[in-house]
């Protein structure tokens, strides 16, 4: 995690050092104090404030702090311009420039639009958009995946700046791709997006067997089960585990939620039976 200086952040701010100072000072501001005296931020104590102080995030500029000289990018971040980010991430995303992509990221965060917002209405467009690129062989499967990871490495990156506080007596969750499936992303933006609302997660990740899930469900007995079906290449198998799924929530009182662009691969049953995720925001409320 990166720990930011006053005067990085009086630069993030548009404001100077002895305002920086003097809102630490006051208890506006949260920061760490180094036994020397030095503060030290990280970026979820500025959108902490910033989320009490909403006029204060007209001023943030986190491009410029991170040296990019980008009129336009500033101008779609200020005014979350989803439409016009869309081919410009791309851009990004395909050529690899992870650092215009993590500072896109942070930027819409610190301007207090929702991570789920950000990951709905940008990063999942432009993932559907590299595949789409890939399908119609416009791209090779190494760009596909070279984008692919670029964004990943955004999202963790964000990940960071975000800060959980779990509440008292809140069930786990468990996260899971099927067997096959290798895409995690989805699963990531959903453990971020549950943990901002305080709900503990298990994320077991890309290419896990039901089979495998007896031992943990029984063990940490979590509330709800999210699946992500992104890809599924063997219609059968994806739908013997879902049935196996279904048995094992049924006996242990678990919820099932599920999403992705794979929804249609598994039978009417399983989509009744289940609460269908259409988006990351729709994760908020299962």
């Amino acid at each position: 995690m990166k720990y930011l200086t006053s005067k990085e952040v009086a630069i993030l701010m548009g404001v100077n050092v002895s305002t920086i100072k003097r809102w630490t000072d006051d208890g506006k501001l949260p920061c760490y104090q180094t036994p020397g005296g030095h503060r030290k931020f990280i970026l979820s104590h500025i959108n902490e404030f910033l989320s009490k102080n909403k006029k204060k995030s007209r001023k943030v500029n986190v491009i410029e702090l991170e040296g990019i000289k980008d009129r336009k990018l500033i101008q779609y971040i200020d005014h979350g311009a989803y439409q016009k980010l869309i081919p410009v991430f791309l851009d990004h995303a395909i050529n690899a420039d992870s650092n215009r992509l993590k500072t896109t990221l942070i930027g819409l965060y610190m301007k207090q639009y929702p991570v789920y917002e950000i990951y709905d209405s940008l990063v999942l467009p432009v993932l559907r958009l590299i595949g789409d690129k890939w399908a119609d062989d416009k791209i090779s499967i190494a760009e596909e995946h070279l984008a692919s990871n670029t964004i990943r490495n955004a999202v963790n990156a964000l990940g960071e700046s975000l800060q959980r506080q779990y509440l008292k007596g809140q069930g786990y969750t468990l996260c899971l791709a099927l067997s096959g499936d290798q895409h995690d992303l989805p699963l990531i933006m959903a453990k971020q997006v549950l943990e901002l609302q305080g709900i503990p997660v298990l994320n077991c990740g890309r290419d896990t067997p039901v089979e495998s899930l007896k031992t943990l469900l029984k063990k940490f007995k979590p509330d709800r089960i999210i699946v992500s079906l992104t890809y599924i290449e063997d219609r059968k198998l994806a739908n013997r585990e879902m049935n196996e799924l279904f048995k094992i929530a049924s006996e242990l009182k678990v919820k099932i939620g599920i999403g992705g662009q794979g929804i249609h691969h598994i039978s009417g049953k399983h989509r009744k039976n289940a609460q269908l995720l259409k988006s990351i925001r729709d994760i908020t409320q299962i």
